[in-house]
């Protein structure tokens, strides 16, 4: 039978505790952390900063780009970043996530601001919040390896590329390829910071929702770099588990098994640093493997809920994500994670207001004696507008989803069979649409250009002209989009306008050259749309012009070189005196 060392008294506790451990090396150990993570934002800033000036850089290191290595087989440098860090947890545990994570950061900095206004969030424990972070895990990084089995395609070969490829691996001018913009970044922030921390209580985000966390703490358990005890030191006096913003029971689990186990240590060393004794150090020993979950192992801490509200709880949290993953063409993943997270939780609060006879959040009492207070009646309105709010973006969400569909069907007529869909087709599609564009709170990116693509099929298509331009205004550079606009205006007989679509679409150089290839073939489908259309009306030197355009962009371009040479044969004969009216047809 495994024996737990005798606690020391609270008072006892307090007083170490005030005084700051083990000879105040606790305040070292958090400035050399706060240092380190300060590094890392201030090395993000010399990124941006050296792109803005060079025009070219390092990839982003984001670790999400690793999903671009697995699906396409693109090595990239947040697939290498991924990579160190992924061996540095195998070999040392997760000092990554404490010492080199941005949204740790954050979230530790958002804890200390609350702290320094008096409020120390209780950490939630919710058995169905635990399995956020794995599931993540599972959609980004498995899912699609068995998607991509089922219908039988082979594994990516991995491979390097630079911009002219589409998808650059080490440096590029594109840097924000894969990067939300900066409200969109702001939101993230604030719900993976303040927000979860203050609700879900601190480092929330990393317990209850980071998929990285997840696969680190899976290595973690085969690493054999661990928190220990020294020297039989450890008197159980509890100092450690109180400092751990992790919420590891640290003095249950080194009176246990002599070092932490858990795989949600995040080797800040706070720990270490606390111990009166100098009981805790780092050492290489054998692996934690499964050992926490031994029924003999550390005692488990109930939840905070009961079945029925975990099970509510999950439903909320599904039923959320599922409306803010993507709404309005944003919705980032890790963001709508930490929302649905607060919103499960908020609903099972929202429900015991109604329910039991004293309930509370944080510092503000919502019930007390089976009466509501005046926060509490606040806290219900504020929850009754959040889910009318999320009831209707549920609804847009439905529209965004079956139009999705609906134009996807639409795109397979156009590219694969080669013919017009179907009218009802491209009337459902429209409708949902128009729904979005109607009732949505915002307009999304996109929405202008299929309106507008969606209305070319009209007869005559005139009210596509407002949303081309509408979308052009917004993405002057969207060269695909320019060119089906000038097709519309040709159906519309406006042919000089259509000229002028078709001659920017061919001169637009691309902002970056990510891209690149695609790029090229719009600019040159462009320039030979616009000699065709020259030919058509009679006007040779416009489209000798126009051919020699394609050419400069893409000198290896057959069509273009052998309409450029009938023209000119053409013009020899006219010099002859020869009919004009022999000119061969047009390519």
């Amino acid at each position: 039978m495994l024996k737990i060392k005798q606690s020391k008294p609270a008072s006892i506790q307090l007083r170490v505790l005030q005084s700051g451990g083990s000879g105040g090396r606790r305040k070292q150990y958090a400035r050399w952390r706060a240092a380190t993570l300060l590094g890392v934002y201030l090395l993000a800033g010399l990124h941006i900063a050296h792109w803005a000036v060079a025009g070219r850089t390092l990839a982003p290191m984001e670790l999400n780009e690793l999903m671009y290595t697995l699906e396409l087989g693109i090595v990239t440098a947040g697939f290498l970043l991924m990579a160190t860090a992924m061996l540095s947890v195998l070999l040392f545990g997760r000092f990554f996530c404490s010492w080199l994570c941005h949204i740790l950061a954050l979230q530790d900095l958002c804890a200390w601001l609350l702290g320094k206004f008096g409020i120390r969030p209780k950490p939630v424990r919710s058995r169905a919040l635990l399995l956020v972070g794995p599931g993540a895990m599972f959609y980004m990084f498995i899912w699609p390896q068995i998607d991509r089995l089922i219908r039988g395609d082979p594994l990516p070969t991995l491979r390097l590329l630079d911009d002219s490829g589409g998808w650059a691996s080490f440096v590029t001018d594109d840097f924000w390829r894969n990067l939300p913009g900066p409200v969109v970044a702001g939101l993230t922030f604030l719900t993976c910071g303040f927000l979860i921390v203050y609700i879900l209580g601190s480092r929330s985000f990393c317990a209850y929702a980071c998929p990285y966390g997840a696969v680190f703490s899976i290595a973690d358990r085969l690493a054999p770099g661990r928190l220990v005890e020294i020297d039989n030191r450890c008197d159980q006096c509890g100092l450690c588990t109180t400092v751990c913003e992790s919420h590891v029971r640290v003095h249950e689990e080194i009176g246990r098994f002599g070092m932490i186990v858990d795989a949600n240590c995040l080797k800040d060393l706070d720990c270490v640093s606390v111990c009166p004794k100098d009981a805790i150090g780092f050492r290489f020993t054998r692996p934690s493997l499964l050992r926490s979950f031994s029924r003999t192992g550390r005692r488990r801490l109930p939840s905070d809920f009961s079945l029925a509200e975990e099970t509510m709880l999950a439903l909320v949290f599904l039923v959320t994500l599922a409306i803010v993953r993507g709404l309005y063409g944003y919705g980032p993943f890790l963001m709508s994670l930490g929302v649905a997270g607060i919103s499960g939780y908020l609903s099972v609060i929202a429900l015991r207001t109604v329910q039991s006879k004293d309930v509370r959040i944080n510092a503000f009492q919502l019930k007390r004696s089976g009466r509501i207070t005046g926060m509490g009646a606040a806290s219900l309105g504020c929850f009754a507008l959040f889910v009318a709010f999320m009831a209707h973006s549920g609804w847009i969400r439905y529209h965004e989803i079956a139009g999705d569909r609906d134009y996807q069907r639409m795109r397979e007529y156009l590219h694969t069979m080669r013919q017009n869909p179907p009218a009802e087709l491209v009337g459902s599609a429209k409708r949902h649409a128009h729904a979005v564009e109607r009732w949505g709170l915002l307009r999304p990116r996109a929405l202008d250009a299929r309106l507008a693509s969606l209305h070319s099929f009209d007869q005559p298509p005139d009210v596509s002209v407002a949303y081309f331009e509408r979308a052009l205004a917004r993405r002057p550079d969207d060269r695909a989009e320019r060119i089906l606009f000038a097709q519309t205006l040709l159906r519309l007989g406006r042919d000089g306008e259509a000229q002028s679509q078709l001659l920017a679409a061919a001169k637009t150089e691309p902002e970056t050259s990510h891209g690149h290839a695609e790029a090229t073939r719009q600019r040159v489908v462009a320039a030979m749309t616009l000699g065709n259309l020259r030919l058509r009306l009679g006007d040779f030197e416009g489209a000798a012009g126009a051919f020699r355009l394609a050419l400069s962009i893409d000198p290896d371009h057959p069509p273009a070189a052998r309409a450029l040479r009938r023209i000119e044969i053409a013009q020899r004969q006219a010099s002859r005196s020869d009919p004009v009216g022999s000119l061969p047809a047009q390519p």
